[in-house]
């Protein structure tokens, strides 16, 4: 692109330059007068708007390729010899595409003072901003960084950071609503204390920018007796809603700006007399709920440290132990609204609610031989972790992550796990 001069236009038709003229002094039909120039410059930026706009739409549009169209990949199907399931189409496809992953970074966080381990790492996919928790000692911090939106896809560098939370205290959890708020859970005080923070994350503006809300600047701090031990956000609704995990059980946080209500709910009746069960001791493994998570907009599932799982209805107001996994219930994740996959210290199942409850105890200890469990629907049997057990899913791919490094890969639609050669580039 030819330079700037100043007092000058460049026509990229006749490749010259042409001396601008005042307004006043043109002929008229002047073609570079100080109001034309500036008309052709408008243009000539619309021009290279709307190249630029259909080049990332191409780049970006899914084509069927060509050779699908052939008629000769038709012939099995015509015939009726070729009998795919949809599940087993879809196992096809994740592991074709599992196996064009590569491990990248993404980005590399400023440590304070010194290097410290990433704990949570979340990413708004309306926004972009990535959200990473760490920990040093007995200090906790909660960074953003906020993507460069001017390239066609989000990049992200250390001048962007921002520092949301840096305490004296033990970070259990991390939500991100679709609202666009922010929670954060942490107990384990220099007083034993906890507290819920709440924190509205900002999104870009026409011109790219982030413009922190005026609440930003007072952070709210929600205090709780109890211990904190996990959250997760509502996946739908106009209003922020978040379940959280405590010592003392199952509590719903609903609310926005500087206007927040904690609510406690309610613990399963008895499953062998119906009634409800008059005391659970606090942090017992009978009162601890160690994971949540959504099934729908008003079903939580609670998973405890004694293994019970529990589902809350928001509409009724009423809870019923439904499920009870082999170890203590350490993160659980939802497939659909009836099927959830469930951790444990060395144990991964997938459970279906529809199916009739059974295995379950009235006070059911994991540790104990005599200790049952609710008949899987399907069991990960190569799941080993070290360390925290963690595990993650992909819908989409129906695909599930779990460990540290090496990486092991297993399909939702069976217990199988993908072969080594597909997961080199990523290992």
């Amino acid at each position: 692109m030819n330079r700037e001069i100043p007092g000058f236009y460049y026509d990229p038709e006749k490749k010259k330059y042409f001396k601008i003229q005042a307004n006043h002094k043109a002929t008229p039909g002047s073609q570079y007068t100080q109001d034309s120039v500036k008309r052709k410059r408008v243009d000539q930026e619309k021009r290279q708007r709307k190249i630029h706009l259909t080049k990332r739409a191409t780049k970006e549009k899914i084509k069927r390729a060509a050779f699908l169209s052939n008629p000769l990949l038709g012939v099995q199907r015509e015939i009726g010899s070729e009998v795919v399931s949809s599940s087993i189409r879809q196992e096809q496809r994740s592991l074709i595409y599992a196996s064009q992953l590569r491990r990248n970074q993404l980005h590399q966080f400023e440590p304070w003072p010194d290097e410290y381990t990433i704990k949570h790492v979340l990413r708004n996919k309306r926004s972009g901003i990535l959200i990473a928790s760490g920990h040093r000692g007995g200090e906790s911090s909660v960074s953003v960084c906020f993507p460069d939106c001017d390239q066609d896809k989000w990049t992200y560098n250390r001048t962007m950071e921002r520092v949301l939370f840096k305490e004296p205290y033990r970070l259990s959890s991390v939500s991100l609503s679709h609202t666009g708020y922010l929670l954060a859970t942490m107990d384990s005080g220099p007083n034993g204390d906890s507290f819920l923070a709440p924190r509205m994350l900002p999104d870009p503006d026409e011109g790219g920018d982030y413009r922190w809300p005026t609440s930003f600047y007072h952070p709210i701090r929600l205090r709780t007796s109890s211990s904190l031990w996990c959250s997760s956000a509502c996946p739908t609704g106009e209003m922020p809603l978040f379940a959280v995990g405590t010592s003392d059980g199952l509590y719903t946080l609903e609310g926005f700006g500087s206007y927040w209500a904690l609510s406690k709910k309610s613990f399963p009746n008895d499953i062998l007399t119906g009634k409800p069960i008059l005391h659970r001791r606090v942090d017992s493994s009978h009162a601890i709920v160690s994971s949540v998570e959504w099934l729908s907009s008003d079903v939580i599932a609670a998973g405890l440290k004694d293994s019970a799982i529990f589902l809350h209805d928001l509409r009724s107001g009423g809870s019923a132990t439904r499920l009870q996994h082999p170890h203590a219930v350490t993160k659980m994740r939802r497939v659909d609204p009836y099927r959830i996959v469930v951790a444990g210290i060395n144990s991964l199942q997938m459970y279906d609610i529809r199916y009739p409850a059974n295995g379950l105890q009235r006070n059911p200890q994991p540790n104990k031989k005599h200790h049952t469990s609710t008949k899987p629907y399907l069991t990960f049997a190569d799941y080993s972790p070290e360390g925290i057990p963690d595990f993650d899913i992909s819908l989409e791919l129906g695909l599930l992550a779990s460990g540290v490094y090496p990486l092991s890969y297993f399909t939702l639609s069976s217990y199988s796990t993908y072969p080594e050669w597909a997961m080199t580039r990523i290992n």
